[in-house]
């Protein structure tokens, strides 16, 4: 239904949604590509200093004292890091700084979708540019359309092919003089990330979140790290007060606990080899290589695939249309339950 008063962008946008209700508690989620288990000693932390956050109040206008902790933590200085209500309102605020009606936004695809879409809502021009046919990046096509392009959105590893680009290939395209979003949600399970890049290039904004290895995705936590210049840019159109209390400490303790963090990555990796290990050997499907918290594969009978194994209580990520699906990699008795699921729907044993 389209109201009177609709922009007239609309009529091309869905809204993000997600295939089941979150009330559903016998679920096994592999869809989201979260942590499959809580950070507990974030949330008993956090439990002893409820009472005595000043709920009354709103939060520091400028999120200074948790940008500073980010900073320290990452090696670099309170001007340099932003903070959002998620990795979706670092994107919103970086569209809604740089975007002007008709600019050209690079977006290399299959990739995050939200993207494009908020490249739409400030009026941008979405420039999706296929992968390779093995998912690497296409550098020298983006190079090309660098020339009359103001942006380009990396997500490396990239969501949903899993794949890492190289420190090579980002440089390339940062040299294009272009505003390069290098989006590294996933970079934790890689071990490796485009950082130390912004000693070099000021058109680099890395995005990081403590939603994934830090298992934080319910307190929604996202920030960027960029030149001091960018960073007082987005921050003229970022809303006030866009972090709540709670949020801030949850990022705070964190940090402190970071020991979780590592833990969680040396057994998110150690389950990813034996899924992806597992996949190799069940005929009539392809799995790829993956740096990330999630593998895709490619099945010819993908929609089947994904109603049996909803049917055997297992959500994964189905693509409306396409021959591949997307599981995230949960602890090491839910993947144990996907692999013999999946030999099971595919009748091999």
């Amino acid at each position: 239904m389209k109201s009177k008063f609709d922009r007239d962008l609309l009529d091309n946008l869905d809204p993000y949604s997600s295939e089941v209700s979150m009330s559903d508690g016998n679920l096994i989620r592999l869809n989201a590509n979260e942590l499959p288990w809580k950070n507990e000693a974030v949330v008993w932390a956090l439990h002893d200093k409820l009472l005595s956050l000043p709920l009354n109040r709103y939060p520091e206008v400028t999120n200074s004292e948790i940008r500073k902790n980010i900073a320290e933590y990452i090696g670099f200085e309170k001007e340099n890091v932003l903070v959002g209500n998620g990795s979706d309102e670092i994107i919103d605020t970086i569209c809604k700084a740089f975007i002007s009606p008709l600019d050209k936004v690079l977006i290399p695809t299959p990739t995050f979708s939200m993207y494009s879409t908020i490249t739409k809502v400030y009026s941008g021009l979405p420039i999706i540019i296929p992968l390779n046919s093995d998912f690497t990046l296409p550098v020298e096509k983006i190079i090309s359309e660098s020339k009359t392009a103001k942006m380009a959105f990396i997500c490396s590893p990239n969501n949903p092919t899993g794949i890492s680009y190289s420190e090579e290939e980002i440089k390339a395209i940062l040299d294009t003089g272009i505003l390069v979003i290098l989006d590294e949600a996933y970079a934790d399970f890689s071990g490796h990330s485009g950082l130390n890049l912004l000693n070099n290039y000021d058109n680099l904004i890395v995005m990081k979140t403590f939603s994934k290895a830090f298992g934080l995705a319910g307190f929604r936590t996202g920030h960027c790290v960029a030149s001091e210049t960018l960073v007082e840019s987005m921050s003229k159109v970022m809303l006030p007060y866009n972090i709540n209390i709670i949020s801030i400490k949850a990022i705070e303790l964190a940090i402190l606990h970071e020991d979780f963090m590592v833990d969680a990555v040396k057994k998110i990796k150690e389950n990813r080899k034996y899924m992806y290990g597992a996949m190799q050997e069940i005929k009539g499907i392809k799995p790829f290589p993956s740096s990330a918290n999630f593998i895709l594969f490619e099945a010819e009978n993908s929609r089947t695939i994904y109603e049996e194994l909803l049917k055997r209580g297992i959500l994964i990520r189905y693509f409306e249309g396409k021959n591949y699906l997307r599981v995230s990699v949960g602890t090491y008795e839910e993947c144990v339950k996907f692999i013999s699921s999946l030999r099971e729907i595919l009748n091999v044993c």
